[in-house]
């Protein structure tokens, strides 16, 4: 990594995405959206960073995979941060977003080419061997869905108490017939 890398990898690593006034921060959407955990998603943060950083750099386009390309999408939302502080403060130009185009494979390939010259090996949990091309099969087929206990908890609970309830008050009844 030359100089002027070297500093726009340092400008982009501290720039942050979480908006820290923000009630509902975009890490947060993205955990819930996907279903990632709350590690998972920072690290996909951190990875969509060094995709930004290899874009910005790359003599040819590059590709993200599948979960750099949900956050990638997610930022994009935040049209302040993204477009006048990622692309006009840091990158001093515009970074738009091709999506579904043919050569994403070449492309994909050189992204991690590329990505294995400035950082080493890519996490495979990131970075997918191969790419998936559509994000929402991926989210389900590569991680399991563990429903929320609470949920069926909630549900039997209420059902059991409206039950009891129900005799409580059959046994208050008084029988006026006599």
């Amino acid at each position: 990594m030359n100089e002027i890398e070297a500093e726009l990898y340092a400008k982009l690593y501290e720039f942050k995405l979480d908006d820290p006034t923000a009630p509902y921060p975009m890490s947060a959407k993205l955990a819930w959206e996907y279903h990632w955990s709350e590690i998972y998603t920072l690290r996909a943060m951190c990875e969509y960073k060094k995709y930004i950083f290899l874009a910005a750099i790359a003599e040819g386009m590059v590709s993200p995979s599948s979960a750099i390309d949900c956050v990638w999408h997610y930022h994009l939302l935040y049209t302040h941060s993204y477009w006048e502080e990622l692309c006009g403060k840091i990158l001093k130009k515009s970074l738009h977003h091709y999506p579904g185009d043919s050569g994403a494979s070449q492309r994909y390939d050189y992204t991690i080419e590329l990505y294995q010259s400035y950082f080493g090996s890519p996490p495979a949990d990131i970075w997918d061997f191969p790419p998936f091309h559509s994000n929402h099969l991926d989210r389900y087929q590569r991680y399991w869905q563990i429903p929320n206990p609470i949920y069926w908890v909630k549900k039997y609970l209420s059902i059991f108490l409206s039950s009891f309830k129900r005799k409580k008050r059959r046994d208050k009844t008084v029988d006026c017939s006599t």
